[in-house]
């Protein structure tokens, strides 16, 4: 799989959408592209990003910890989603194919 990277609040953006909203804009896509494809063309994502090189070092140096570290507006969503998912909004299994391992890691233990 090719790395991507989320266009600023991009992700805060789509998560914070209504699935009428959302419904709207897929029913306007071609059936035949991916989920990847409609976030590249709605400019949510970014494609082969550099952050991944960064991210790496941070991931080493955080597996010694017991707790998962985020940065403070990526804690944030964790939190917003953890609040989510105990409402019964929606399950973890819904949005684990939408984050990193670390960020559905944190969530796990938010709940």
């Amino acid at each position: 799989m090719e790395d991507f990277c989320w266009v600023d609040d991009s992700l805060n953006e789509l998560v914070n959408m209504d699935i009428g909203e959302l419904r709207e804009m897929l029913a306007y896509e071609d059936a035949d592209i991916s989920f990847k494809d409609f976030l590249l063309n709605n400019g949510w994502i970014e494609e082969n990003c550099d952050c991944y090189d960064d991210c790496e070092d941070e991931d080493e140096e955080e597996e010694d910890d017991d707790e998962t570290e985020l940065p403070s507006d990526q804690e944030d969503l964790a939190e917003e989603i953890a609040d989510d998912i105990i409402d019964g909004k929606y399950t973890i299994e819904s949005i684990s194919g939408l984050y990193s391992p670390e960020f559905i890691a944190r969530v796990q233990e938010l709940i």
